[in-house]
């Protein structure tokens, strides 16, 4: 009874014991189950990780609180000896592949020798970091974005800049600006940059607007610059693609510029076709001003003065190289085109130029030897003719120089030159050329120049060959007759020092002459050397005629400018005109006296000479009515020029056969000195003894 009893209690027992329990959670009749399911070192890494999001939490909190602002300001402060503030929010944005921090009115002071205050005002900073490169030890920002703002980059006049932050014994001894890590995306906003360089008198800000993005890297960049540059005034407009395209060469980069400082303005237009080197055959560069010797202070680049001038091609930059290739354009009167290269990787720079005129004007070359300075008149004393302009000794040192030059018709108010063959060689301070050729009158100009400017004054040499010239292209308005055609050769050779062309010409030693067979001259001219009234007041009445010539030989010693007729002779039908005297480079006046012997009879024959005096600028002729002539003075001078006339033959037709008229005037010269010298000599002792 009692056994049945206790088995039902146990069947009802178990039987509530299955039903689900509506009022309690199972886990209430169960308190061991969940401590079983969790370990005790699961719950200490929650607790852990929770305990640090709640320090990391709550150091953003507190860093973007006053407080924590201010920490962060002096911290920045003590790492790089700058003041700092922040007087905007500070806001950290958390991810955790790109965390960033933005903040507003964030100041950078500038250094202490600088007349700002601050080296950088934002109105508004924001930037992400990339956190994967990070691993690999590499910065990069996944975004940046700056508005309204203003930053500093300066060097003072030692050249220190304004970037370097750390103390003098922790800072890197270079003075360039730091390298930028990438950005993937820029954005730049009413944003200026000033840029100061005292030791080159520049001073320039600019408003940059940018943005960009990895969709769309080629999106705005404009940019205005306003200042002082190289100490001139200068402006810079222009707009490109962003910035960020420099980053890669697999998008050309298309940039619209156009800069001016002082005279000269600059344009590019156009597409690099390797934005990462700057480089391409698509950056169209157009360049003009008032003269090219300003260059020298924007560029570097030692060029001589010029007169205004317009030059468009392709500009291309590899490494320190920079291309002008395939330029074309007008230099004062003249057309110029070829090509021009600086290699800034040479020391000195190496420029290197091929180029060519079809239609060169001499007067516009005038800056080439100090004639003009960029088309305008050389400043000279009043009184003087040759050119003043001192060569600068630091430009021809600055650079090394190759330059090919030709010209296939040149310009001249006078001299009928025909063409011009130049190469110029600067090599350490000395420049030659050679050759230095033209093509004159139907005949050559071969010549060679030499200046050392390693050291002032500059040392020169000029040698100088006239071949085959011929008289009636030389002087087409004389309407010279073919059968008194003439030729006319000649040479220099001198050696001087001076740092201008008239200083030069004024210090010169050594030798020129000249030979002409053919030809004609005025008879007028002729008779009036001899002072010969009558036959002077015959051609008057009747009218002038030219006379042929048979030779001319002139030859000259130059001794510290001053040039001495050595030999003076015009061999003609009617006379034999004799010169002596002198020309005087460096004082720029002359004293010559011409003197006839007559070969007819002439009633009223005064037989003084013509006296050419005076400066160049104003010269004076007039007669000498002094003593006569003396009898046989022009033979001992014709005689005389016997001694060089020779050498110079060649240049007047080398591979002629008939007898040369120079040769029998040679001949003639020698019977007439020798007749002279006995005569003479029958003298001296009849002379003797009346003295007695």
């Amino acid at each position: 009874m009692i056994s049945a009893d206790n088995t039902g209690v146990k069947k009802l027992y178990h039987a509530q014991s299955r039903r689900p329990n509506r009022s309690f959670p199972a886990c209430a009749l169960q308190p061991n189950l969940v401590m079983t399911k969790m370990p005790r070192p699961l719950i200490a890494v929650f607790a852990t990780v929770g305990v640090l999001f709640a320090i990391v939490f709550g150091a953003i909190f507190w860093i973007q609180s006053e407080s924590g602002k201010q920490w962060l300001a002096r911290r920045i402060e003590s790492a790089t000896g700058r003041t700092v503030a922040i007087n905007g929010p500070l806001r950290i944005h958390p991810s955790l592949l790109h965390p960033g921090v933005s903040v507003e009115g964030f100041t950078f002071g500038n250094a202490e020798w600088s007349k700002d205050r601050n080296m950088a005002d934002i109105g508004r900073a924001s930037v992400r970091v990339d956190l994967l490169p990070l691993f690999r030890l590499h910065l990069g920002f996944h975004e940046v974005v700056l508005e309204n703002a203003r930053i500093v980059i300066e060097k003072n006049a030692q050249g220190v800049g304004n970037w370097r932050l750390a103390s003098p014994d922790k800072q890197s001894e270079s003075d360039e600006p730091p390298e930028l890590p990438e950005i993937r995306t820029l954005v730049i906003d009413r944003t200026a940059v000033v840029y100061r360089d005292p030791a080159i008198k520049t001073d320039m800000t600019t408003e940059v607007v940018m943005r960009s993005d990895e969709t769309n890297p080629t999106g705005s960049l404009r940019i205005s610059s306003r200042g002082r540059f190289k100490g001139m005034q200068g402006s810079v407009d222009g707009t490109g693609d962003s910035l960020l395209s420099l980053r890669t060469a697999d998008n050309p980069y298309h940039l619209k510029l156009r800069a001016t400082f002082g005279e000269t303005t600059a344009t590019i237009d156009g597409a690099l076709l390797d934005p990462l080197h700057l480089k391409g055959e698509d950056l169209n560069f157009t360049l003009e001003g008032k003269d090219l010797e300003q260059m020298y202070p924007i560029a570097g680049v030692p060029l001589p003065p010029t007169p205004p001038y317009k030059l468009s091609g392709h500009l291309n930059h590899v490494g320190d190289v920079w291309t002008f290739k395939k330029f074309s354009g007008k230099l004062g009167h003249s057309d110029l085109a070829g090509d021009f290269r600086v290699d800034r990787e040479k020391k000195p720079q190496l420029i290197t130029a091929n180029l060519v005129s079809r239609n060169i004007d001499m007067a516009d070359l005038g800056g080439f030897v100090g004639a003009n300075r960029g088309g305008a008149p050389t400043p000279r004393p009043s009184d003087r003719v040759l050119p003043q302009e001192p060569y600068n000794l630091e430009k021809l040192n600055s650079a090394n120089a190759e330059v090919k030059f030709r010209g296939e018709h040149v310009i001249t108010e006078n001299l009928p030159l025909e063409n011009m063959t130049a190469m110029l060689v600067l090599k350490d301070g000395v420049l030659t050329l050679n050759p230095l050729d033209f093509g004159v009158a139907g005949g050559t100009i071969a010549s060679k120049v030499s200046m050392d400017a390693r050291r002032a004054p500059i040392k020169s040499r000029l040698e100088a060959t006239l071949k085959q010239v011929r008289l009636e292209k030389m002087f087409p308005s004389l309407k010279i007759e073919k059968m008194n055609a003439g030729v006319l050769g000649g040479r220099i050779d001198i050696a001087s020092s001076g740092n201008s062309l008239a200083s030069m010409f004024g210090t010169a030693d050594g030798s020129a002459a000249i030979l002409m067979e053919g030809g004609s001259v005025s008879e007028l001219v002729v008779r009036l050397t001899n002072l010969d009234i009558a036959h002077s007041l015959t051609i008057l009445l009747t009218g002038d005629k030219q006379v042929p010539v048979r030779c001319m030989v002139g030859d000259f010693k130059a001794t510290k400018g001053d040039f001495a007729i050595q030999t003076l002779v015009l061999d003609t039908e009617r006379a034999s005109v004799h010169g002596q005297g002198t020309v005087n480079l460096a004082e720029e006046t002359m004293d010559l006296r011409l003197s006839s012997k007559p070969k007819d009879f002439s009633l009223a024959a005064l037989r003084g000479p013509i006296a050419i005096t005076g400066s160049f600028k104003h010269p004076t002729i007039r007669p000498e009515l002094g003593p006569v002539v003396a009898r046989g003075a022009v033979a001992i001078a014709l005689g005389a020029v016997t001694a060089g006339v020779g050498a110079l033959l060649p240049l007047i037709d080398p591979g002629r056969k008939h007898e040369s008229p120079c040769n029998a005037l040679m001949q003639d010269a020698k019977q007439q000195s020798a007749d002279t010298k006995r005569e003479n000599d029958a003298k001296r002792p009849q002379t003797a003894a009346t003295a007695r």
